[in-house]
């Protein structure tokens, strides 16, 4: 028997898929989660609504990839008991901008909004 998922075209999540969720209880991005329907019922469900594109499972099945969505996992909880402690981020330097005509330091107000106020020199990028 011929199995297809039946993807609501009009939006994706991030590069995810949303797929008709199994009982007709909205969508989902999880194939586990999807509904599983014969050839007839996906065509019908097209035939009703244009954006509901229905896709052969085989195909879509051999295309999947785990993934970790962050709206699932809590580094803290995570890591209890495990002995790691993450190390603190070092605050990262600021760019330091030279003027190409006298060499003089510049705040970057000064090299995107106006010449060097030492020579002159139009450092714009």
């Amino acid at each position: 028997m011929d199995q297809y998922y039946l993807q609501d075209s009009r939006n994706y999540v991030g590069n995810d898929v949303l797929w008709w969720k199994k009982g007709g209880a909205g969508y989902t991005t999880d194939l586990r989660e999807a509904e599983v329907y014969s050839k007839d019922a996906a065509v019908r469900k097209h035939e009703c609504r244009e954006s509901d594109i229905p896709w052969p499972k085989d195909y879509i099945d051999a295309r999947t990839r785990p993934a970790v969505d962050f709206q699932y996992i809590k580094r803290d909880e995570a890591l209890a008991g495990t002995g790691i402690t993450l190390k603190k981020p070092q605050k990262l330097r600021k760019d330091v901008s030279m003027c190409i005509g006298c060499g003089r330091f510049m705040s970057d107000k000064q090299r995107y909004t106006s010449n060097c106020p030492h020579c002159g020199a139009d450092n714009h990028p």
